[in-house]
């Protein structure tokens, strides 16, 4: 849903450069904006906010009354204003169409002629926006997304109830898309957003969220591992998964018990359910002209991507290479500029500072 609001009402010049960012998940509501300066951009202000449980559960907001009272104090206190949103996967249907050749400005009410094929949303009650993938003789290939309306509006209407304005919205994965793959890069790479509760896998090729998908794992499952096998509370727990992760300890006496045999459950359970849509990827997503887009390397964002040992252990099992993101790769800066916010913290705002870099990008 890349760009969605912002195509059809597009913000004034004095809006471009004032809005953030802003990522709302079912443990945390963080954002990230950034300022103009001679040199490039750089940070202007960042802050985090942790959820109670079941204010968000899989990306829909069951206690409005809670999120509120969060996006309200995060707005009073960094003098928010305008805003750029991302909107729940979970919601949201990413789906690959192809059109016959018709004009540019016609593509719009050629999808919503063919919208309730391919997404169980009646065409009236749908957000949709799309990219042109390919252009040829024969047609368009397009990637749409759509969701339903009424989550755009619970969404804008919590926003406008908290002091906020929201200038544009779209899925998380283009916006991490936008952070995390370099601007104009032709490749294809399996973006994976790790985060408490939950895993989004997305694939990205030519800088374009092209699949979608959110498992029901995540770094809460690690933590419950090491604390049932060592007998240990969760909040113990939590200290040596980021601690020791899943790099055995040297030294160890013998019968000692370590991380990785602990947390293997739960880790093989992830890489499974990650290298079930690589598979897939390879083997059902093909372009018109019949060609594969060949995943070249998986990137790890979300703050459960700082787990030792995890990028090896995914290159070595998966037999596929794996970095963690640089979510500022993007970002227009001086070369001795460096942002305030540590690497590690920097992969649970890849959602955030994609959705800052529609301002810095004007894209």
């Amino acid at each position: 849903m890349a760009n969605i609001f912002s195509k059809l009402f597009p913000p004034p010049n004095f809006l471009r450069m004032s809005s953030v960012g802003l990522d709302i998940s079912d443990k945390s509501v963080r954002f990230l904006g950034f300022r103009q300066e001679k040199d490039g951009f750089r940070i202007d202000r960042f802050a985090e906010i942790k959820l109670d449980s079941g204010v968000v559960s899989s990306g829909k907001i069951k206690d409005e009354n809670k999120i509120k009272e969060a996006l309200s104090a995060l707005a009073v206190e960094h003098n928010l204003k305008f805003i750029r949103a991302s909107l729940p996967e979970e919601e949201a249907y990413l789906f690959s169409m192809n059109l016959p050749k018709v004009s540019k400005n016609e593509l719009r009410e050629s999808i919503s002629l063919q919208l309730e094929e391919y997404a169980p949303i009646k065409v009236a009650e749908a957000v949709f926006d799309y990219e042109i993938i390919n252009e040829s003789s024969n047609g368009f290939e397009l990637e749409v997304s759509a969701i339903p309306g009424t989550v755009v509006e619970n969404y804008t209407k919590i926003f406008r109830e908290s002091g906020l304005v929201p200038i544009s919205f779209e899925i998380e994965a283009q916006a991490i898309a936008r952070a995390a793959v370099m601007r104009g890069d032709p490749g294809t790479y399996m973006l994976i957003d790790i985060g408490q509760a939950q895993t989004g896998i997305s694939i990205v090729s030519a800088g374009t969220a092209l699949f979608t998908s959110t498992l029901e794992i995540g770094g809460i499952l690690i933590t419950e591992a090491i604390a049932q096998s060592f007998s240990i509370s969760a909040a113990e727990a939590e200290k040596i998964k980021k601690e020791k992760g899943l790099i055995n300890n040297k030294g160890r006496k013998k019968g000692d018990k370590d991380v990785f045999t602990a947390v293997l459950g739960p880790l093989t359970l992830l890489r499974d359910e990650i290298n079930k849509h690589y598979i897939y990827w390879h083997t059902h997503k093909e372009t018109e002209s019949g060609a594969v887009r060949k995943i070249e390397k998986l990137i790890l964002c979300g703050g459960e991507a700082n787990l030792k040992g995890l990028p090896d252990y995914l290159a070595k099992s998966m037999r596929v290479k794996v970095e963690l993101a640089d979510v500022w790769r993007n970002v227009p800066k001086s070369k001795d500029y460096v942002p305030e916010i540590v690497f590690g913290e920097s992969l649970t705002y890849a959602t955030a500072v994609g959705l800052a870099l529609r301002d810095a990008q004007y894209d």
